[in-house]
């Protein structure tokens, strides 16, 4: 078998020349009290803006008041009873009937009943 020689020393290319990188700085860093300002000015900006009527209006549903709201898992035939009920008494919201319905059942409790409510309802609303 023949044995192959090669002459890498003619073919062999010189590797190109790696140029220094210099490590950039930043042209300006994170200052807290030029945030803190700039959300001063843009909070205090807004404020006028509300009053020139010229703000745009937010995105999604509208905030009522200061109420919050959660979820509650009700069945089909559940719904159609409250909305028999808001319709019947004329009731604006569902919201109001359910309501309207508890007030109706916190009336006719017994004392005793009465008292475990409140330990409950207390335990939940610290709860949440």
């Amino acid at each position: 078998m023949a044995k192959f020689q090669f002459d890498k020393s003619t073919k062999r290319k010189a590797p190109r020349p790696i140029a220094k990188t210099d490590i950039t700085k930043p042209k300006e860093s994170y200052d807290p009290s030029k945030v803190s300002k700039q959300l001063e000015e843009a909070a205090s900006k807004s404020s006028n803006t509300v009053t020139t009527g010229t703000k745009k209006r937010p995105v999604g549903r509208p905030k009522s008041g200061r109420k919050s709201y959660q979820t509650v898992r009700l069945q089909k035939q559940t719904v159609l009873k409250i909305n028999a009920l808001e319709n019947a008494l004329s009731i604006p919201t569902q919201d109001e009937t359910v309501d309207q319905a508890i007030d109706r059942v916190l009336n006719s409790l017994s004392s005793d009943e009465k008292r475990a409510y409140q330990l409950w309802l207390d335990m939940f609303e610290k709860k949440y």
